[in-house]
């Protein structure tokens, strides 16, 4: 498991493989907003919204998309504004 700090694209892209899918999440409150990349990062689109459960629950659904979409890397979205 590599444990490097990542503060940007760039330290992000020099640990990830040249080509795999990246998964978007939008974490919200009551449902995951998922994305996911095409295999050369060019273009990302939704692929699905996943009702909120428990800790656990989400965090196998989410590890199992992962491993079948063969993900290379996560983005998490960071709100800019609180408002909804």
């Amino acid at each position: 498991m590599n444990t490097s700090r990542i503060e940007t694209l760039e330290d992000l892209h020099a640990l990830l493989p040249k080509r795999g899918r990246l998964m978007g999440l939008d974490l919200g409150t009551k449902t995951i907003g998922i994305a996911l990349s095409d295999a050369n990062w060019t273009v990302a689109a939704p692929y699905e919204t996943v009702q909120r459960k428990k800790f656990t629950a989400d965090a196998e659904c989410l590890i199992s998309l992962a491993e079948s979409e063969s993900v290379q890397g996560l983005v998490l979205g960071l709100p800019l504004n609180m408002d909804g």
